[in-house]
This record gives C-alpha cells, sequence and structure tokens, in this order.
C-alpha cells in the first residue's frame, strides 16, 4: 500500500496543481443544468403548440397556454426561488455546499423528467413542476460565493466568478441548440425534458462523488495547491469578536444602490432575452423551429465569450483608476447593447406577422439575419458588465459584500419576476412589431439610464463601514478550515496587500506549474 505522498504525486500527475480549475468546471456544468432545465420551457412552448388549420391526429399530444398561463408559468419560478433562498443558504452554512447541492440537483433532474407528464394532467400540475424547479434553482448564486470562499486563489477570484456566473449564458447556449432537434425529431417535444433530466442527474452524481467542500478534505488536492488557495484566507474569529453586519450604512451608501441599479438593468435585458427570444424569432420573424433553437442560442453564447474575456481583461487593465476601469467595462457593455436594441426596434419584419401562428420559413432572409446579429450583438457587449457593477460591489464592500452582491441573486429572480408581467402588458395580446418595438426602446432606455446613474455615483474604494473587521488581522495563511462568509474579501485582500507593498511567501514551486 502507498504512503499518502505516494498517492499525492499520482494526483499531481494526473492533475498537476490546477484541480480548483477541474472542480470549477464541474460546479459550472452543475449550475448549467439547473438553469438549463427551467429554461426548456421556454423552447418547448414554440415546438408544442398546436398546428394551425391542423387534423386532430397531427395536433394530438400539443398544448398551448395563453400569454397569462405562460407569463404565471415563468413568474413562479422566481417566486419560489425567492421563497425558499433564505432555507438554502441557511442549509449551505449549516451541511455545506456539497450535500444541499447535490440534493437540489437530483430534484431538478427528478421534476423535469416529470414535466411531460405535468403537462398531459393539466396546467396545475405543471405550475407545481415549475414552482419545484425554481426551489432548485435558489442555491445557484450562494453556491458561487461557497466556492470560491473555498478553492479560489485569491488573484484568481475574477477569472473564477466570471466562469462561474456565466452558467446564465452557457444553459440556452445548450438548451435552446439541442431542442430544436430534438423537437422535431421522432421522440417529439417530451425528448427535450427527458434529455435534460438524465443529463442533469449523470452530472450530479459525478458532483456528489468528485466534490468537496474545502481543498483540504480533496483527496486529489496537493500541498503546494493548498498552500496556494490558502493565501489571503483569515483564520476563523471567535463568534463573539465578529461585528454586526452595518446594514444601515450600507442602505446610506449612494455607490451600494448604483451597483444595484446597473444589476436591474442587466438582468432585466439577460431575462427578456432568455425568455422571448425563441418566441420572437419564431412567431414574429417566422424562422423555422430547428433554425430558432440555433440562432436563439447565438446571444447567450456570445455573452458567455465575452463575459469570460472581459473579466480577464478587467483585472490586466492599467492606464486607467479603478473607478474609471469599473466605468469603462460598465458603458461597454450597457451603452452599445442598448444601441443594439434600438436598431431591433426599427429593424422590423419582411412578412406579415400573425398573433399567434405563422407560415413558417425554412430559408432565412436578409432582415431575418439581422434581427438575429442584432440579438447577439446586444448579447454580447452585455457581458463586459463582468469589469463593471458585477466587479464594484465587492469592491467597495469588502466582507459585507454578500449583503450588497448578495442582492444580484435577488436582482435575477426579481426581473425573472417582473420582465414577463410588463412585456405581456405592453404586447397585450399581440404579436405585431409595433408592440415588439415598445419593448426593445424601453429595454434600450433602462440600460441607457441605469448606466449613467453607475457611472456618476460608483467607486472602486472601499466604503468607510468596512474599515473594522470581526476577523483577527494577524492571520494572513490558514491551512485550517476556511472562513464560510464572503468571498469577496479576497478582491479587496490582494488589493490591501500590493497597495502597502507587503510581501507574502510563496509556496516554492515553479509558478507556471500552479
Amino acid at each position: 500500500m502507498g504512503t499518502q505522498r505516494d498517492e499525492e504525486k499520482r494526483y499531481n500527475a494526473l492533475f498537476g496543481s490546477r484541480v480548483r480549475f477541474f472542480v470549477m468546471l464541474v460546479v459550472l456544468f452543475c449550475l448549467t443544468a439547473i438553469w438549463s432545465n427551467i429554461l426548456t420551457l421556454n423552447f418547448v412552448v414554440i415546438c408544442m403548440a398546436p398546428i394551425g388549420n391542423g387534423t386532430i391526429e397531427q395536433n394530438a399530444d400539443r398544448y398551448s397556454y395563453s400569454n397569462s398561463e405562460f407569463q404565471w408559468l415563468i413568474s413562479v419560478v422566481a417566486i419560489a426561488a425567492l421563497a425558499t433562498n433564505g432555507v438554502v443558504v441557511y442549509l449551505i452554512d449549516k451541511i455545506g455546499i456539497r450535500t444541499v447541492f447535490t440534493g437540489l440537483g437530483f430534484l431538478s433532474a427528478i421534476v423535469t423528467m416529470c414535466i411531460p407528464m405535468a403537462i398531459r394532467q393539466g396546467y396545475y400540475f405543471l405550475l407545481a413542476a415549475r414552482f419545484l424547479q425554481g426551489v432548485s434553482f435558489a442555491a445557484n448564486f450562494p453556491v458561487i460565493g461557497a466556492f470560491c470562499a473555498k478553492w479560489a486563489y485569491f488573484k484568481q477570484v475574477g477569472l473564477l466568478v466570471s466562469v462561474l456566473v456565466a452558467y446564465v449564458q452557457l444553459s440556452p447556449t445548450i438548451t435552446m441548440s439541442v431542442s430544436g432537434p430534438l423537437c422535431q425529431s421522432s421522440f417529439g417535444w417530451p425528448s427535450v425534458f427527458y434529455s435534460h433530466a438524465v443529463a442533469t442527474f449523470l452530472i450530479f452524481v459525478f458532483y456528489a462523488i468528485f466534490y468537496r467542500n474545502s481543498p483540504q478534505k480533496h483527496p486529489f488536492v496537493g500541498s503546494v495547491e493548498k498552500a496556494k488557495i490558502a493565501i489571503g484566507k483569515a483564520t476563523v474569529a471567535d463568534k463573539k469578536s465578529r461585528i454586526p453586519v452595518p446594514y444601515l450604512a450600507i442602505l446610506r451608501t449612494p455607490a451600494v444602490y448604483a451597483v444595484w441599479i446597473a444589476s436591474i438593468a442587466n438582468f432585466g435585458a439577460v431575462n427578456l432575452m432568455l425568455a422571448f427570444t425563441p418566441i420572437y424569432f419564431s412567431r414574429v420573424l417566422g424562422i423555422s423551429i430547428t433554425s430558432t433553437g440555433f440562432s436563439a442560442a447565438l446571444p447567450p453564447l456570445s455573452q458567455f465569450v465575452v463575459k469570460v474575456v472581459a473579466g480577464w481583461i478587467s483585472d490586466r487593465v492599467k492606464f486607467c483608476s479603478e473607478t474609471n476601469k469599473l466605468r469603462l467595462f460598465n458603458s461597454i457593455a450597457m451603452i452599445p447593447c442598448g444601441g443594439f436594441f434600438v436598431v431591433l426596434g426599427f429593424l422590423g419584419t419582411d412578412h406579415p406577422v400573425s398573433t399567434f401562428y405563422l407560415e413558417i420559413k425554412d430559408q432565412l432572409s436578409s432582415c431575418q439575419k439581422l434581427n438575429m446579429l442584432a440579438m447577439g450583438a446586444a448579447a454580447g457587449f452585455l457581458g463586459a458588465a463582468t469589469g463593471g457593477f458585477f466587479k464594484a460591489g465587492p469592491m467597495i464592500s469588502k466582507q459585507y459584500s454578500h449583503v450588497v452582491t448578495g442582492a444580484f441573486s435577488l436582482m435575477l429572480t426579481l426581473m425573472m419576476l417582473l420582465i414577463p408581467i410588463i412585456v405581456n402588458a405592453v404586447l397585450d395580446g399581440e404579436m405585431g412589431i409595433e408592440r415588439w418595438q415598445r419593448v426593445f426602446l424601453g429595454t434600450a432606455a433602462l440600460m441607457w439610464i441605469n448606466n449613467a446613474i453607475f457611472c456618476i455615483f460608483v467607486r472602486a474604494e472601499p466604503c468607510k463601514w468596512t474599515e473594522t473587521t470581526g476577523v483577527s488581522p494577524s492571520a494572513t495563511v490558514s491551512h485550517s478550515l476556511l472562513i464560510s462568509a464572503d468571498w469577496h474579501l479576497l478582491f479587496q485582500v490582494s488589493k490591501d496587500l500590493e497597495g502597502a507593498g507587503k510581501s507574502i511567501e510563496q509556496p516554492k514551486e515553479n509558478p507556471e506549474k500552479i
């Protein structure tokens, strides 16, 4: 039997000192699976809709919903996530994300597998299933925070965060791409749900086996990587010495509201594109179901790529101050995004639009292609917000960023709840381009106004209420259990150390291997 050192050498030969990146990818796929399961219905409502003037046989096992019913099918997910978020956060704090996230992943897989049966049983059965999908979604953002608190090396937090939050774009890229061909296959629309459920189950089985709540407990993580991850992390302080969260001071800070206001614009546009792009492409532009799947995947794919790249670049830009860098990246995200929404509003269509069903064309016209490009460009530019308000939140709030940036989860779910209500109120049961023009122009105005507010009030310096912490200041590197709260503190730790001219002893190993 080999010694522990021999086993460590074997694992290092397989993964090197980069196990944390492999674990990050596993978590990313889990987050993507849960969000993808929620998005499946957004596409399936198109391909399972009754065929206009179709026979009874042709419309067998096909279902449709009114605008109001579809609105609630989207909104109930947000309601469930909001209602259960506190319970999920409590459970994660008590028993760790490995157990909680695994359970919610299996719940998502089971419920998604049962959705075809729920659709056939009736609307309220489907509504209940969607509620349970929302429960499983409640853990996504808390999981990102808990993972980065335990696994992130302080100089790579920006990269890890930008990759993990990109699940919001990666999910529709995958779901929209595969749903079109599956719907058109001999297996029909139920195969969309079954395939997603099976994939989710397999992903979470692997997660349950491979993941550990901290690198100290993972058998594949060597001593060098453990020491590197521990740099900048504080030791756990006496609970009685913890300073209470200064909620009133936080709520009196203009920069905090600037971050929240920018997030409203971001998540509003994201939810608009996720929920209504398939419907707009199919029912308004007249794009075929298969083409709709691939074309609806382009906007989130472009945003995914830009988000990851922008997160990497924002950490390396040196020609302007940190505050101006936040303004720059947020403006790069929101001003062009709003501009392309204006373009969408005036592009129009090259065929008459029916309220419900169209005679779908297989060949894309130049107008349809321009609409697709404009939607993709709007989504792509929005990805640059990684270096804007996403980064500003932890920079200004340091150890209290679980309050400031924790609101991002609230904003995302609120927009998931409100966007369908607002859009359906504007459309008022019609699918004419004139109605959609109002939607797109309103979204553009939201982007520009909120970005202007962000640029005026944002700042990169930590707020005064962050100056006192409840953790031991003498602890720089800890090989014990890492503090479970506030992963965003790592952003500022690196800046404080560099600014003070201090140095931290690095593990004695070739840096290229870490």
